[in-house]
């Protein structure tokens, strides 16, 4: 049965799959939420789906790049799952870099991921929100047949030495931390690196090699994100 929030325009079991998609992965495209929860319709149900949810103030819209569109959660929406305001409105240029990519990472390829909210890792181990240490783009990987703490970074494609340094930052103010040491000891927590084409993969796995590194990555392509960094660049 759907649920229904008081002086509100009914609303169905989907819409607020869409909200809670939403809430975890801080934004989505249409054609992530045709993917997701629309596969037996065409991309035009969609439409049909958010514009009636933008009408009514649960959902915002804003320019991607060229004519694509992305959707961040409404105002009405964020009231009624207790997200702050802010959460609805458009990213800023690094942020939105950050965002897509992750959503890609996670929901556009041919296996699905988990983002882990901030609150879910409070609950299950919160020594894992440590101090100087980034906690919002954790998900849930398996490498080698173990299940692994992932850490998503998103290549901007600036000089790749910068990239690599910034990854052994990540892992050195981790491994400052006795939760995260564990965890890298163990062979249990993962970096994905998420960049723009296959060339640029190999590159940055040759770099990975010239290092020694307690942890092990994975290397994902994105093709459109290189429209969106080029968007911001000129």
């Amino acid at each position: 049965m759907a649920r229904e929030p008081a002086r509100r325009p009914r609303l169905t079991d989907r819409d607020f799959q869409i909200f809670e998609h939403l809430a975890r992965y801080r934004l989505t495209t249409p054609e992530i939420l045709h993917r997701l929860f629309f596969s037996d319709s065409k991309i035009n149900a969609v439409t049909k789906v958010t514009s009636r949810l933008a009408e009514h103030g649960f959902l915002n819209s804003y320019d991607l790049y060229g004519s694509r569109i992305y959707h961040k959660i409404g105002p009405n929406a964020a009231k009624w799952m207790g997200i702050s305001q802010n959460r609805t409105k458009g990213f800023g240029r690094q942020a939105l870099v950050q965002e897509y990519g992750a959503l890609e990472f996670c929901c556009g390829g041919e296996e699905l991921r988990n983002r882990l909210l901030v609150r879910e890792i409070q609950q299950k181990d919160p020594d894992l929100l440590a101090a100087k240490v980034e906690s919002n783009r954790y998900y849930l990987d398996r490498h080698d047949g173990e299940h692994l703490l992932g850490f998503m970074r998103v290549d901007f494609c600036g000089e790749l030495p910068n990239l690599i340094d910034g990854l052994r930052g990540e892992v050195d103010r981790r491994y400052e931390h006795e939760a995260f040491r564990k965890l890298i000891d163990a062979r249990r927590f993962l970096i994905a690196v998420v960049t723009v084409s296959e060339e640029r993969k190999e590159e940055i796995r040759l770099a990975l090699r010239r290092r020694q590194w307690p942890v092990p990555f994975r290397i994902e392509v994105v093709p459109n994100l290189i429209h969106l960094i080029a968007r911001f660049q000129t």
